[in-house]
C-alpha cells in the first residue's frame, strides 16, 4: 500500500515510517515539502529495503491508499480542513490524543465531538473512512526498528473491512497485538489512555510504556 504520514517528520510519524517502509511505499507529508524530503532522507538511510519519500502534506495524501494523521491535536483542525479536497478514497489512522501538561500531570481534554477520531470525521468527506488506532503506543521505542514493544493497538472504528487493514499494518510491527474496542464513538476511551500511561510512566520512571490486555485463560 501507500501510506501518507501526514506532519510525518515527528517522532511518531518516522516510527511508522521505519516500520511499514520495508512492506509499503512510504510518503512523509509536511506543510514544507524540503522538511518532508530531508525526513525521508533520513529513513531511507537506516532502511535499505524500503520506498520512501518526502513531500507535501496535500501531495501526500492525494497519491495515499492510507493516511496516518501524525499531528499533534491543536494542529488537527487546520490541518483537516486544508486538506479536505485532497481525501477521495483513503483510508484515515487517527492515533491523535487531546490533552494537556499541567505542569503537574497531563490531563485528557476532549473537543465538542467527544474524541480526536470524531473530531476528523466531521471535517474529512464521507466516503473516508476513518479508524483510531496506536494511542499508547511509544514513538521513542516505535522508532527502534527491531525492538519488540510487546503491547496491544485498541482499534475503534465503523468499517470492518478498514478494520482489518489496520490490524494487518499493527500486526506488521514485532509483537504488536491488534485489538477492536469498538466504535469510532468509543475513540474517547481508546484516546483518555494516553495521558493516564504518560501519568504512570513519568511518576513511577517507567521507560516506554504500553498497555498490554491480559487474560487468566
Amino acid at each position: 500500500m501507500k501510506i501518507a504520514l501526514v506532519g510525518g517528520t515527528g517522532d511518531i510519524g518516522m516510527g511508522f515510517a521505519l516500520r511499514w517502509a520495508g512492506s509499503h511505499e512510504i510518503i512523509i507529508g509536511s506543510r514544507k515539502a524540503d522538511k518532508a524530503v530531508e525526513s525521508a532522507s533520513q529513513v531511507a538511510e537506516m532502511v535499505n529495503d524500503g520506498k520512501i519519500r518526502g513531500t507535501d502534506n496535500a501531495r501526500a495524501v492525494e497519491a495515499a491508499d492510507v493516511v496516518v494523521l501524525c499531528v499533534p491535536h491543536e494542529h488537527l483542525i487546520s490541518v483537516t480542513s486544508d486538506l479536505k479536497n485532497s481525501y477521495s478514497h483513503q483510508l484515515v489512522i487517527s492515533p491523535v490524543v487531546p490533552m494537556v501538561y499541567s505542569g503537574k500531570f497531563f490531563q485528557f481534554v476532549p473537543p465538542e465531538a467527544g474524541s480526536s477520531a470524531m473530531q476528523a470525521r466531521s471535517l474529512l468527506p464521507e466516503e473516508v473512512k476513518i479508524v483510531s488506532a496506536f494511542h499508547t503506543i511509544c514513538a521513542a521505542a516505535l522508532q527502534e526498528r527491531d525492538k519488540e514493544l510487546k503491547a496491544d493497538v485498541i482499534m475503534c472504528g465503523d468499517d470492518a473491512e478498514a478494520l482489518d487493514t489496520v490490524a494487518g499494518l499493527a500486526g506488521e510491527i514485532k509483537s504488536l497485538r491488534p485489538l477492536k474496542g469498538g466504535p469510532l464513538q468509543a475513540s474517547a476511551m481508546v484516546e483518555s489512555l494516553t495521558p493516564m500511561l504518560l501519568n504512570v510512566a513519568r511518576k513511577n520512571k517507567i521507560k516506554d510504556a504500553g498497555i498490554k490486555i491480559v487474560s487468566e485463560r
